[in-house]
């Protein structure tokens, strides 16, 4: 703001005397032109030279603010940009998830061939000191009925209660109520596992 200021006030007094000379050119004889041509070209050369360089100021001034345009518009294409890769990051994120969850029932389905298998995922549960009971995604439409067992890699989590056409209601094998025959590994001897209370 200053700095304009001053290049305002500086190309009024230049054009001031300017003004003066051409007023005092006028009134002066031809005869003493020559040199006072000399003088002039003296005196308007700094001038002239002070005024080419205040225009090539103003024009690069110019390119600074079409270079501030630009900027503007690259940092807008660059944001949306940065969006765009953030969507695909969190898409690939999901197919990530996904993957490895098919890969678990892979797993599953080959430890268990003998059996016809289901996929399935917890979308509930009820954890109190009277019931632990999960919901999970699949249901009569798929196949699913009471009684069923409910299995993953590590082995048998608890079994079908009851089911609507797009869920069913597991009890796990760590409920009070549910009993399950069992054998030892280790002698092979059948017991019968019951859940216990959570403290």
């Amino acid at each position: 703001m200053y700095k304009n200021k001053k290049t305002g006030i500086i190309g009024i007094v230049i054009a001031i005397i300017v003004l003066i000379i051409l007023v005092l050119l006028t009134n002066v004889e031809m005869g003493s032109i020559k040199g006072i041509e000399n003088a002039f070209s003296k005196l308007v050369m700094p001038m002239q030279n002070g005024l080419t360089y205040l225009k090539n100021k103003l024009s690069g001034n110019n390119a600074f603010f079409d270079d501030i345009n630009n900027l503007k518009v690259e940092n807008e294409n660059l944001k949306q940009k940065n969006e765009e890769l953030e969507e695909a990051l969190r898409e690939l994120e999901i197919i990530k998830a996904e993957n490895a969850t098919l890969r678990s029932y892979n797993n599953m389905s080959e430890k268990y061939a003998d059996y016809k298998t289901v996929p399935a995922y917890i979308i509930n549960k009820d954890v109190s000191n009277l019931s632990d009971t999960m919901i999970i995604n699949v249901g009569s439409d798929d196949g699913i009925k009471e009684n069923m067992p409910v299995i993953t890699t590590e082995g048998l989590v608890g079994y079908v209660i009851s089911t609507t056409n797009n869920t069913s209601k597991v009890n796990p094998i760590i409920d009070p109520s549910t009993s399950v025959s069992s054998s030892i590994s280790t002698s092979r001897d059948g017991v019968i596992a019951k859940g216990i209370l959570r403290e």
